[in-house]
């Protein structure tokens, strides 16, 4: 069975959390991957992730989880 788009998108979100995990604080590293996310995922995948991590637990480490809502705080004062 093949993976959900937003089973790829978690998988790819916590790569990229893992893989910047050395560059400082879990508040630092969460504000550099929504910035990440916000530069390069399309709006639909921004869309996707930051609806479905209110959900239930989607597999989303937890550096991985605060740089999501670092996101959704980017996108609601894009929008303002």
């Amino acid at each position: 069975m093949s993976e959900s788009k937003l089973e790829r998108l978690v998988k790819m979100i916590n790569q990229i959390a893992l893989n910047m995990s050395a560059n400082g604080t879990d508040a630092v590293v969460a504000d550099q991957v929504a910035h990440h996310l916000e530069k390069f995922w399309s709006p639909p995948m921004k869309q996707l992730i930051t609806e479905s991590s209110s959900d239930a637990d989607i597999g989303l480490t937890p550096l991985a989880h605060l740089a999501v809502q670092d996101l959704l705080v980017m996108q609601k004062a894009k929008r303002a």
